[in-house]
């Protein structure tokens, strides 16, 4: 999971970030391969680009740990791995459930019905469709930064955002499957907000990363090796 879109039309983004959001978003749901090469000459004819703001964007994904370049290859998608699946759980568990607790602590009544307005968006989404789609990679995102956006700052938000984009692209993978079997979770992490109760806030949080990571990583084995 990562932080919502902040709204800017594509018309009032520079054309390196609309082609960074449209390769990222081809990595992420896996129509580029890990570990596919990304030829700049072949992909600009596709995106009807010059290779100047493809090369800019790609280093936009480097950064971001989607792309890797090497000198005798050139730019591909940057593979995955179970390990890297488990370290970036990791580092989310040291992050998420501290911020979520002081989140609640700052919760202003508008902003939990924030949380639950978005967890209703949500539920209604997976009620309504069979399976995953990128309404509901985008519901899920935004239910979570809900639960968490009063208690980060500028930092933590990137932070955070790096982290999602990572996660999203294994959920992305394993076609999305994880996601449905913690949804008993987030009613109680609204209940939560409600009630104040920001020490078991980060205990749930913790759980339902560890549900979501182990639930991914049976699903990422199951599709690497079948």
């Amino acid at each position: 999971m990562s932080i919502p879109n902040n709204g800017e039309s594509a018309a009032a983004r520079s054309t390196p970030d609309v082609v960074a959001e449209k390769l990222r978003g081809e990595i992420l749901d896996g129509t580029i391969a890990p570990g596919e090469r990304i030829n700049v000459r072949k992909l600009g004819a596709r995106l009807e680009f010059s290779h100047i703001p493809i090369r800019e964007a790609l280093r936009v994904l480097e950064a971001e740990g989607l792309v890797e370049t090497s000198p005798n290859v050139g730019a591909v998608a940057a593979g995955v791995s179970l390990s890297e699946l488990e370290e970036v759980y990791d580092v989310r568990r040291m992050i998420e459930p501290t911020v979520a607790q002081r989140a609640v602590a700052r919760m202003t009544r508008a902003e939990i019905d924030r949380a639950r307005a978005a967890l209703r968006h949500l539920e209604e989404l997976e009620d309504a469709t069979d399976g995953i789609d990128d309404a509901i990679i985008n519901a899920h995102r935004e239910f979570h930064w809900a639960l968490l956006a009063p208690g980060a700052s500028t930092v933590i938000e990137r932070t955070i955002q790096g982290l999602w984009r990572t996660t999203e692209r294994y959920v992305r993978l394993t076609r999305g499957a994880a996601l449905p079997v913690a949804d008993a979770h987030h009613r109680q992490m609204v209940e939560l907000c409600e009630v104040g109760d920001g020490q078991r806030m980060a205990e749930l949080v913790a759980e339902h990363l560890r549900l979501t990571e182990n639930a991914v990583k049976i699903l990422y084995k199951h599709e690497t090796t079948s």
